[in-house]
């Protein structure tokens, strides 16, 4: 089975322009689609989508998309590993076709079409890139990582590069997919997304500064030893930025 690519994330906002426009000052990405109600951004490889609020599903980070060869033959695939039904979606979207649960609700999104109702100009880069932070980690409690993990490996074809007490981090060449049991807090579900520092991460310390947010370090989640940067966004969302030292 040809391993899945991870490369969209959305959140649901009360005010999607003004929340977009947070992410492109404060970490440089750049925006590729919108509507009245919906800005899609990009990092030169995953979307983050700000979607308006909806009557179902949570506001803040919502759910997460693969792209993947052929969602037919992996329906039984997922069947098998415990998921809930495929369904499809409304059309006119501008990434997914179809819409699936894990063994432990997290919705998941799937196409076999990408972005490609995305002009290619709009995906050149045109930003500069020393100012941008791109997401490369997506966190999920979960009160049995190992258990989660086993889905995302038979299912999409990650691969587990790190299993410790409590955790599992998991990839697909390029995201990182963080399984994290927080124990003896008994959340689970989607919990946080965090980007890349880059080499010149006082830039990104000051850009995060200017925008007059409460900054904390704590402790990787993934590299031992090494900090990040724990931050809310303007709509209290978590994000954590790796990589800083």
């Amino acid at each position: 089975m040809k391993q899945a690519k991870l490369v969209h994330i959305a959140v649901r906002s009360a005010e999607p322009r003004s929340l977009a426009q947070f992410y492109q000052r404060a970490f440089g990405l750049k925006e590729v689609l919108s509507n009245r109600r919906a800005v899609d951004l990009w990092d030169g490889y995953l979307f983050l989508a700000i979607n308006p609020p909806s009557a179902t599903g949570p506001m803040g980070l919502n759910h997460f998309g693969f792209v993947v060869d052929d969602v037919e033959s992996l329906r039984p695939v997922l069947t098998r590993a415990g998921a809930s039904k495929v369904v499809a979606r409304p059309a006119g979207r501008s990434f997914t076709d179809w819409r699936v649960h894990d063994p432990e609700g997290n919705p998941i999104d799937l196409s076999g079409r990408g972005y490609n109702t995305i002009p290619a100009e709009r995906l050149q880069n045109g930003t500069d890139d020393r100012a941008m932070n791109a997401v490369r980690r997506l966190v999920i409690l979960s009160q049995n990582p190992e258990e989660l993990a086993r889905f995302y490996t038979a299912v999409f074809g990650m691969e587990a590069v790190k299993t410790a007490a409590h955790k599992v981090v998991l990839t697909d060449g390029m995201m990182q997919l963080v399984l994290l049991n927080l124990d003896p807090n008994p959340v689970s579900g989607l919990y946080c997304y965090g980007l890349a520092g880059k080499e010149n991460s006082d830039e990104t310390l000051r850009r995060l500064a200017e925008s007059k947010l409460t900054v904390s370090w704590g402790p990787d989640w993934v590299d031992e030893g090494e900090r990040q940067v724990h931050l809310r966004d303007p709509e209290e969302n978590l994000v954590t930025v790796f990589g800083m030292n």
